[in-house]
């Protein structure tokens, strides 16, 4: 993957050492680079004027302001980032409820090695995504495995 300059990404997480693992997986790729961490969705929505990264990539389950609501804000701006919400509890109905949201992708936390690298593959050659998506464009994105919801 080649791009002109890495994806500036900002990792929203209340977990220091899951954003450690995503910190430390980034060094070795070329097409991102980490420009900040936040512990909470207003965390990041306080940095977001500042940082200005390309990519968000989140928690959906976060105090205060979730995943879910960090996205919808954040794809309100004009120069939007590209988000990708992660989650321990990776059911078809939280997949569904990011999707909805405006995320530009959605994985389970424990298939993040395998599962961003192909997401992020799909991101970098889409760059810039449309303003906005069908629901035909959204079942076309590579997604992670998913637990059907009982």
């Amino acid at each position: 993957m080649h791009l002109p300059r890495p994806l500036r990404t900002l990792i929203v997480d209340e977990s220091e050492a899951f954003s450690a693992c995503v910190e430390a997986w980034a060094r070795d790729r070329e097409e991102i680079v980490v420009v900040g961490t936040a512990r909470s969705g207003d965390e990041a929505l306080a940095a977001m004027p500042w940082l200005r990264p390309d990519l968000v990539l989140a928690d959906a389950v976060l105090p205060v302001v979730d995943g879910f609501r960090l996205t919808r804000v954040l794809k309100t701006s004009p120069f939007a980032p590209l988000v990708v919400l992660a989650t321990f509890f990776a059911s078809e109905a939280a997949r569904e409820q990011a999707l909805a949201a405006g995320a530009d992708g959605f994985l389970a936390k424990d298939d993040f090695v395998e599962g961003f690298g192909l997401l992020l593959r799909d991101l970098v050659a889409r760059r810039a995504p449309p303003a906005s998506v069908t629901r035909q464009e959204r079942s076309n994105r590579p997604v992670s495995r998913t637990e059907p919801d009982p």
